[in-house]
């Protein structure tokens, strides 16, 4: 009991500084949802379960301080949050236990940003994931279009150093490069292995036509010298009256030094939301993942429909239905939120109800 009082003494004290603090903005997201979980496993394996699961909560602090001359330092901190998952812990030295595993790193970075734009290094979504981010209308559920998105290149990095311009016309551009992925920064004397990253995205937007033009590069990409992986995705995003239509293209081909054969995929992706209400919208999203080019049998069709309603403009309540059906060797599942994978000729498939809460300090 002690302890709790001295933490929350402490906790107090280090709030004033950083209330006081101008521009710092506290913010977070708690996101769950309560469903029942399909992965189309054979008996006697269950195939289904009733499941709570945290999609992508986070806690964050962000903020920038006046340089002068037209400059500011900006800066992110921000958490990913398990609500629903503790899978290890940390006691201390009495009876309290204390969750270590259910924190995730999110972007957080420092930087520049002036007239030129903005720079920054640390963790964050890549020009490529950033590119096609707001045509995903079932983002962070079970909905979510990385079932047919590659989700090796539509990822968030660490060791990223990025340039964003500013708007020029409706028009901006993201660069990044991503050095020595997940790896300890320094130059490895015993290895050739690079596995590096090169992303870069075009983005135009202007009154209801939204159109984006994304490529990546990974090079080592399974952590073998010369096994390059490369992505390329085309985004469309068009509000026609009160409906919002969307469109995504994309190619992916894992490049080796053998053998000579270097199979590509496509994967295309269709979305739809529409209000029938002031608060309320339903929305459909469909896709495919084509087989690869030397015929694997590898790819799936994805489905999922739902409906949406903004309570306030910080509580939105949804109900939705996704599933993802592989071919005769298709590995798929559905994302965001601990997702159930499918087998070779599975299906994957979920029917929530979640709750999507935001608050500010701001």
């Amino acid at each position: 009991m002690q302890k709790k009082v001295v933490a929350l003494a402490v906790a107090g004290i280090l709030a004033v500084p950083m209330a006081a603090q101008a521009g710092v903005e506290v913010y977070g997201q708690a996101r769950l949802s309560v469903g029942f979980i399909g992965n189309d496993a054979a008996a006697p394996a269950d195939d289904s379960s009733l499941s709570v699961t945290s999609h992508a909560s986070r806690l964050g602090f962000k903020g920038a301080e006046d340089l002068g001359n037209d400059l500011k330092a900006v800066y992110q901190f921000e958490r990913g949050i398990d609500f629903d998952n503790q899978t290890s812990s940390a006691t201390d030295s009495g009876s309290d236990t204390v969750s270590v595993s259910n924190i995730t790193a999110r972007n957080s970075y420092v930087g520049l940003a002036g007239g030129f734009g903005t720079v920054i290094v640390g963790i964050h979504d890549t020009p490529y994931k950033i590119a096609t981010s707001r045509l995903d209308v079932f983002s962070d559920t079970y909905g979510d279009y990385n079932a047919v998105i590659s989700s090796a290149h539509d990822v968030r990095l660490d060791n990223v150093l990025a340039y964003m311009s500013p708007d020029m016309g409706g028009f901006s551009l993201v660069v990044a490069y991503v050095s020595d992925i997940a790896n300890d920064d320094l130059p490895d004397s015993d290895s050739t292995v690079d596995k590096a990253a090169v992303s870069i995205a075009g983005m135009y937007s202007n009154g209801p036509l939204y159109a984006s033009l994304a490529f990546q590069s990974i090079s080592d990409y399974t952590g073998t010298a010369g096994e390059d992986a490369d992505a390329m995705k085309l985004g469309l995003g068009y509000k026609l009256s009160q409906t919002d239509l969307g469109f995504v293209y994309e190619n992916t081909k894992v490049s080796k030094i053998a053998p000579a054969i270097e199979p590509d995929q496509n994967a295309i992706y269709f979305s739809v939301s529409h209000p029938i209400t002031t608060d309320t919208n339903v929305k459909l999203a469909i896709g495919q993942l084509d087989e690869s080019s030397n015929g694997a049998k590898n790819g799936g069709d994805f489905v999922a429909i739902g409906v949406s309603r903004n309570m306030t403009k910080n509580a939105e309540l949804y109900a939705l239905y996704s599933q993802m059906a592989n071919d005769t060797n298709g590995t798929n599942g559905l994302t965001a939120g601990s997702g159930p994978a499918a087998g070779a000729d599975k299906t994957a498939s979920a029917l929530a109800v979640g709750i999507n809460l935001k608050f500010s300090s701001l």
